[in-house]
């Protein structure tokens, strides 16, 4: 009989002793991060537990404000997961007072005359916007002009979100749990600085920009980041419990990245591994070296699409100034040749006098090795194109009745001359485009043009500096017409 109470004595033990929560925190590098660019990340943690064998609960102290609880994965060796729930009742002043209604509380209040405190004792029976109703041994009062102390921290409330899980571990020891899932509030973006070294050259230098308002800090976190438009099956509902403040700028030393980060393909993303362990803190941006490239070629365009519209009346435009393009291949041989995530790159050059002037920014889309590179920086100020249609003619080609109305086939032919004003001190090529109907034959022109699309065409004038020069085509459209009398 005393070996039965014994043992069962030591059942309630074990039993007490297995019901008191495992907490778990984090462990020095064993974070990382996979950030997308749709303000979502997936965040993969390791954290040492000692388990018992059985049912042990335990939580994950320090996960991120916007997780989506939903996405929560557990798992290590011989553990089975058996029920998972996500914390956010948070320590605030409005959560203390919702969940000590019904309790005794401290009030202060301050006596006008002499500054004193005065201390009572009051039970809270509700709340209103955020403010506490008392009972005092006087009255209620709902609008309390001073202060409420509480005795204590109501159960189930921390300082930071908990992840809360129930498992089942096949053996007693030290476990590795491995938890993974998605958060909202991460983000990145990528920013580039064209700086112009000669005619045909520049250097390019690239810049991860990470923001980080998920609500928690990541010390020393293994970067990786996914380019491309991931599709999310619902749109990311987080909630944002972190509160409003300033964003801190933290700019990473380039000398403790290495640059020219090379991309791997995953699922036909582009996959960029930072080099080295990084701390973002919440409410933190913080920019990482990317790539930097020197003497990158480029060509420097100046476009315009001509705004004639080839009707039945002439019209001409005046004074339109080109858009200035730099055009980059992205290719070795260009001394570049990296997969490119978007971003904006801003671009700069010296003046007579070495100082550094912006002279334009343009966004890019992802980039991959072999394309092209179209950035318009704005409009060329001592460059200007004016044109008019200088002649016109009709001809029908066919008339086809049908009951009251007929089909009328017409040739149409128009003059056409384009004047482009370089007014700098160099020569210059402005590429010229027009959209024609789809039915349309250039017959004549000065200078060779090419065939853009089915319905566009383009001329390069080249110009030499202060000078002007005119270009003149006549083009052929058919048209076809019902008329009805």
């Amino acid at each position: 009989m005393r070996y039965g109470l014994l043992f069962l004595l030591c059942i309630s033990i074990a039993s007490a002793a297995q019901a008191e929560p495992v907490l778990i925190k984090n462990q020095d590098n064993s974070l990382s991060l996979s950030i997308y660019n749709r303000n979502l990340a997936l965040v993969k943690d390791i954290r040492a537990a000692s388990l018992q064998s059985g049912i042990n609960d335990v939580i994950f102290d320090g996960v991120a404000k916007q997780i989506q609880a939903e996405t929560a994965i557990i798992y290590g060796d011989g553990i089975e997961v058996k029920e998972q729930n996500y914390s956010y009742n948070l320590m605030s002043y409005n959560n203390f007072i919702k969940q000590s209604v019904g309790k005794d509380v401290t009030t202060i209040r301050t006596n006008p005359t002499t500054g004193e405190n005065i201390y009572e004792t009051a039970t809270l029976i509700g709340e209103a916007s955020g403010r506490p109703i008392l009972k005092f041994d006087y009255g209620i009062d709902s609008d309390f002009p001073g202060r409420v102390v509480f005795p204590n921290v109501p159960a189930g409330m921390s300082n930071q979100p908990t992840l809360a899980a129930k498992l089942n571990a096949k053996q007693s020891g030290e476990k590795n749990l491995y938890l993974a899932y998605l958060t909202g509030g991460l983000g990145w973006r990528t920013d580039y600085v064209a700086n112009i070294r000669s005619a045909s050259t520049l250097d390019m230098t690239g810049w991860v920009t990470i923001n980080n308002e998920s609500g928690i800090d990541y010390e020393q976190a293994k970067i990786q980041l996914i380019a491309g438009d991931i599709n999310v099956v619902r749109p990311i509902m987080a909630r944002n419990f972190a509160a409003k403040g300033m964003v801190t700028m933290a700019f990473a030393d380039s000398a403790e990245n290495s640059v020219n980060v090379e991309p791997e393909s995953i699922s036909s993303y582009e996959l960029y591994t930072l080099p080295n362990m990084t701390s973002i803190k919440d409410k933190q941006t913080k920019q990482i070296a990317l790539l930097e490239k020197k003497d990158v070629t480029y060509k420097k365009e100046f476009n315009l699409t001509t705004p004639l519209y080839f009707g039945n009346e002439y019209n001409e435009f005046e004074k339109y100034h080109p858009n200035i393009t730099y055009v980059i291949e992205n290719t070795a041989a260009s001394h570049l040749g990296i997969s490119l995530p978007s971003g904006t790159v801003r671009f700069y050059e010296n003046d007579k006098n070495g100082n550094l002037q912006f002279i334009g920014s343009d966004n890019i889309n992802h980039t991959a090795k072999e394309d092209t590179l179209k950035l318009r920086l704005g409009d060329a100020f001592n460059i200007s194109v004016s044109g008019k249609i200088t002649k016109t003619k009709e001809k029908e080609l066919e008339r086809q009745p049908n009951r009251l109305c007929y089909k009328l086939k017409m040739l149409k032919t128009y003059d056409v001359e384009v004047t482009v004003n370089n007014a700098e001190d160099i020569d210059n090529t402005v590429i010229l485009t027009q959209s024609f109907p789809e039915d349309y034959a250039i017959v004549k022109e000065n200078i060779k043009s090419s065939s853009k699309n089915s319905t566009e065409r383009q001329w390069s004038v080249d110009v030499t500096k202060n000078s002007k020069k005119t270009l003149t085509y006549t083009v052929e459209i058919k048209s076809t017409d019902h008329i009805c009398d």
